[in-house]
């Protein structure tokens, strides 16, 4: 519970993060000086655009989706309002997906209402009474079973059910393969039965994992761990530049009658000493030591999940080639995500018709490829190939693929246009009538 709360404070800027919570006290620092320290701390939040670098790729393009079936009204309703909040699928999807990558797993519950007043399937969709989901923390999760398969047997979560004057009262819920059962503070044991065979919930990993377990360990718990320590480097620099910008005046007087004598004032000395009153402050190489610390300490956070281009932090003795591994290997992390992603959303319809007691053939295919196209280069390589003279179908193949790097968003229609109007014109040049000679 501890790591899932350090995750999120990481994320939003709560908790030990707003509150100093998460700062070191210092063996020789009194409580007082603590309790400025903690009040004055400020938090970088490297950790937010790390997560949404290895989310937002993957949505931003819009999936390809297909679905057939007697209940493909209720799938196109479903996909424009999935909550009843009018979410669509791809919001909804993004904010599991950034739970998942944040927590290292989220869970996607598909839930229906019980006994409906709708008479007809008219009605059902006019009243939105069809299955609906929402999605839970691994914090949330409460006990869960598993079979030998890893399949769930059974899970049970925790949610708020109300605030009362500051009072919060909780509700757990517990799926079954074929049951479920809701209780709480101050409500009554309700229970049910359904017919899906299996447990309304779809566990949304951020990786590909072995071991059989429902909360696996965040991969992120590094980068956040050492947010609390960028946290506490930039609450020492801030310290010592304090004390630098409003040093300590000396003067010859050790009368404490006189002079208030403290470590933020004055500090006095003897009045035989030759000094003459002057002001003292801390050397600025403790400064300089933490300022390379802090950079080393955001460097590494993205150098951990493979994201150094993005500071521009590869050094430039480094080859093209040595980049463009480097990038590969972000992107091969995120074709992996966008897969979970990808049997999450198919399962959750899989849910929704079995739900309706229905047919659906549901289709979705996410992105893959999140290369940045470098456009002159790739125009520069086009040009470089048709200068080589080879055949109508190269060249066929290289417009495609100037006009993928010059036009992303053309539409699949005016794509294929301009491709035939390439091919009509290899068609009209290999039967156009060789000139006459001339006298």
């Amino acid at each position: 519970m501890e790591n899932y709360t350090l995750l999120k404070d990481a994320y939003f800027g709560t908790g030990g993060f707003e509150t100093g919570g998460y700062l070191t006290k210092h063996k020789r620092e009194s409580e007082d000086d603590y309790t400025f320290r903690r009040k004055n701390a400020y938090y970088l939040n490297y950790f937010a655009p790390i997560v949404n670098a290895l989310v937002d790729p993957i949505f931003k393009k819009e999936p390809l989706r297909d679905y057939t079936g007697a209940a493909s009204s209720f799938v196109e309703a479903f996909l424009d309002d999935v909550d009843g909040n009018g979410t669509d699928i791809g919001a909804f999807m993004k904010r599991a997906a950034i739970m998942a990558k944040t927590y290292g797993v989220s869970f996607i519950v598909v839930d229906n209402f019980g006994d409906s007043a709708a008479r007809n399937k008219a009605e059902q969709l006019a009243m939105r009474k069809f299955p609906y989901v929402y999605v839970m923390a691994p914090e949330d999760v409460q006990e869960y079973g598993m079979d030998r398969m890893g399949n769930l047997n059974y899970i049970k979560f925790r949610e708020i059910n109300k605030i009362d004057n500051g009072a919060t009262s909780y509700r757990y819920t517990t799926y079954g393969r074929d049951s479920w059962k809701i209780e709480g503070d101050d409500l009554p044991v309700t229970s049910g039965t359904y017919n899906l065979g299996r447990v309304p919930v779809v566990p949304l990993f951020s990786r590909v994992l072995e071991q059989k377990t429902m909360k696996p360990v965040p991969e992120l718990m590094p980068i956040a761990k050492t947010a609390v320590s960028l946290y506490n480097h930039c609450s020492w620099l801030g310290e010592i530049l304090r004390n630098q910008t409003f040093p300590l005046l000396t003067i010859p007087s050790l009368d404490a009658t006189e002079l208030t004598i403290g470590n933020n004032n004055a500090l006095g000395y003897s009045p035989d000493s030759s000094h003459t009153p002057d002001f003292i402050a801390p050397s600025s190489d403790p400064a300089k030591t933490l300022q390379e610390q802090i950079t080393l300490l955001v460097q590494e956070m993205y150098r951990m999940v493979n994201l150094s281009y993005v500071l521009g932090s590869t050094p430039s003795n480094v080859s093209g080639v040595a980049r463009q591994w480097e990038f590969e290997r972000t992107n091969q992390q995120l074709a992996n995500f966008a897969h979970q992603c990808e049997d999450a959303e198919k399962a959750v319809l899989d849910l929704f018709a079995a739900w309706l007691n229905s047919d659906i053939e549901y289709t979705v295919i996410y992105p893959n490829d999140f290369g940045v196209v470098d456009v002159a280069a790739q125009i520069e390589q086009a040009q470089a190939v048709l200068d080589l003279g080879l055949t109508n179908g190269i060249r066929e193949e290289v417009l495609k693929q100037v006009i993928t790097a010059y036009c992303p968003g053309i539409s699949d229609e005016r794509f294929d246009e301009l491709v035939g109007e390439l091919q009509q014109q290899d068609e009209d040049e290999l039967h156009a009538e060789p000139p006459e000679p001339q006298e």
